[in-house]
């Protein structure tokens, strides 16, 4: 753990889940997040990238009060579901979140960083130095997303029409009691 910063005098730290419990601990800070506050169904917050993503954590003390996924993709790596618990927002943790992803993507090769991000939280993003892709909106009203990007290295900016092709947005298949997807043929 690296400390960063403190509140209130107690320290807040930034650390990579590596045991289940820390996964369960950005798990939780998600659900009271996200199901708590938005009511964002369970359904929609859990999938099945959970398992092969990246965690970050923010503590303070020993208590977690943000977390953020980071997917890896070829060329770019993807935060997201970026959660601080209410009542520790406006201290940065968000930001100290991203640049632990930003960090750990330099680390391992990716170009650029990559996000879908809900109209309301546009400017929260802009303002840490990522920019709209504009022909990267998907969906239609309270749910449309806009691709955002930001380059690993703030040295070198990307191309205006810089993002990547392959991302998709998808609900995990249902699956049958075999764990093949419901509705498959079986070969």
């Amino acid at each position: 753990m690296d400390t960063t910063r403190s509140i209130g005098g107690q320290p807040v730290t930034i650390k990579l889940a590596m045991k289940m419990e820390d996964s369960l601990q950005a798990f939780a800070v998600r659900a009271a997040c996200f199901i708590g506050e938005q009511d964002i169904p369970y359904s929609e917050e859990f999938d099945g990238h959970d398992f092969g993503a990246t965690h970050i954590i923010a503590y303070l003390g020993e208590e977690p009060v943000g977390a953020v996924r980071l997917r890896w993709f070829q060329s770019f790596a993807m935060p997201e579901r970026l959660a601080v618990m209410q009542r520790f927002r406006g201290n940065n943790i968000g930001e100290l979140l991203i640049e632990r992803c930003r960090k750990l993507a330099e680390s391992r090769g990716a170009r650029m960083l990559y996000t879908q991000a809900l109209p309301r939280d546009i400017k929260y993003l802009e303002k840490q130095g990522w920019r709209r892709v504009e022909a990267g909106d998907t969906g239609k009203g309270p749910k449309r997303l806009v691709a955002m990007t930001m380059p690993v290295d703030p040295g070198k900016p990307l191309a205006d029409a810089d993002a990547p092709d392959s991302v998709t947005v998808r609900n995990e298949p249902q699956l049958d009691a075999n764990g093949l997807p419901l509705g498959s043929s079986r070969g």
